[in-house]
């Protein structure tokens, strides 16, 4: 979905305010602190790999925890340039897509290193748990599983696109259908629309180190390994991805926070016919983020993620361009030790290789 960020912001901006600013959170109110917005960008060929998660910096501390539970969902309605210019509205209605019409349109196009057709929604579950070793360092142990569907969200996004926010084949498609097809050299290498239940995803090892502290700026280091458990359709793995990077908040005055990162991803898919099947390769990615802590009970956020491309291949799939997605949100105080974050995540660079828009809702627990 094509939300433009101008709308959500000044949807944001319109909220009803009192003609007084709201008054500074008391210190005797205090946060749990649940970190800048864990934001996922779930497009398709990124459910297998690593992928970049925005962190703080900032440990919990020697001997504490912190535990967060996570759901995000998101819709995707994507596919490459050259299916877009073939695709055209049936007299009779929405076009309801079926094998042997791919297996066709595949073998018209026999020099095409990739193209592809991703039409559903993924949801994803998490449970991530942080403990401190040390003053200055914390390890994290996160699991989860998804779920691939067709969804209920077309409607909604079609009908916002009704005010001006186009997006091609959107209204040549039946809704709410689950399609999942790439196609390499004329040949169909995959097509599934199967829904998958409740799949385990490859759990992942991160560890964070402060090596900076300053009363108004924090930075520090961090890295993380996945580990390579699961099957994605019985077939497809990732290797034992991996990144580094660097994070940092900066504290620009009492109420304001700025979050921010970046990390070198070493990533990797096999199974089906081989060798990294899809061309994925590594990413440099990274986020910025601005959240606003003068209100007691509410933070709101708008983090900013930077992604490469995320395959080595040419124009035929825009998938070697870089994306930028935006986490637009809040978290919500439910007590000392409580955090409620809502997100709205959305693409803002257009170019077809993100999930269209999502929404994610996390509950993190400091003792």
């Amino acid at each position: 979905m094509r939300w433009n960020l101008a709308l959500a912001l000044g949807l944001l901006a319109s909220c009803p305010v009192s003609a007084q600013a709201p008054a500074a959170a008391p210190a005797e109110d205090t946060w749990p602190d649940p970190g800048p917005p864990l934001t996922r960008d779930l497009f398709p060929l990124n459910l297998v790999p690593i992928t970049y998660r925005p962190t703080s910096p900032m440990p919990v501390g020697k001997g504490q925890w912190r535990f967060a539970f996570q759901v995000t969902r998101s819709n995707t309605f994507e596919f490459s340039d050259l299916i877009k210019d073939r695709l055209g509205s049936d007299p009779s209605g929405r076009i309801r897509v079926e094998p042997a019409g791919v297996t066709q349109f595949a073998a018209s196009l026999p020099n095409e290193p990739l193209l592809f057709f991703f039409d559903g929604e993924v949801q994803r579950t998490e449970l991530d748990f942080r403990y401190g070793l040390t003053r200055d360092t914390d390890v994290a142990l996160t699991l989860g599983w998804e779920s691939i569907d067709g969804g209920f969200l077309d409607g909604l996004i079609e009908g916002f696109h009704k005010l001006g926010f186009e997006q091609s084949g959107r209204g040549a498609i039946a809704r709410d259908q689950l399609t999942m097809a790439i196609i390499q050299k004329g040949r169909v290498v995959y097509f599934s629309q199967e829904p998958v239940r409740f799949h385990p995803v490859d759990p992942a090892l991160t560890v964070f180190h402060r090596i900076y502290e300053r009363p108004r700026l924090t930075v520090g280091l961090l890295g993380v390994l996945k580990i390579p458990a699961t099957r994605f359709d019985g077939r497809f793995r990732s290797d034992w991805d991996s990144s580094a990077g660097l994070t940092f908040q900066w504290r620009i005055s009492p109420n304001q926070v700025v979050n921010g990162g970046g990390a070198y991803l070493r990533r990797n898919i096999q199974g089906g016919n081989g060798q990294n099947p899809f061309l994925i390769k590594d990413q440099i990615a990274g986020h910025l983020g601005w959240e606003w802590h003068g209100w007691s009970r509410v933070r709101p956020f708008l983090v900013l993620v930077y992604h490469d491309g995320l395959t080595s291949q040419g124009p035929g799939a825009t998938l070697d361009r870089p994306s930028v997605v935006h986490d637009l949100g809040m978290h919500v105080r439910l007590g000392p030790r409580t955090a409620l974050t809502f997100s709205y995540i959305n693409n803002i660079t257009h170019n077809e290789n993100t999930a269209d828009m999502g929404l994610a809702l996390r509950l993190a627990v400091r003792p």
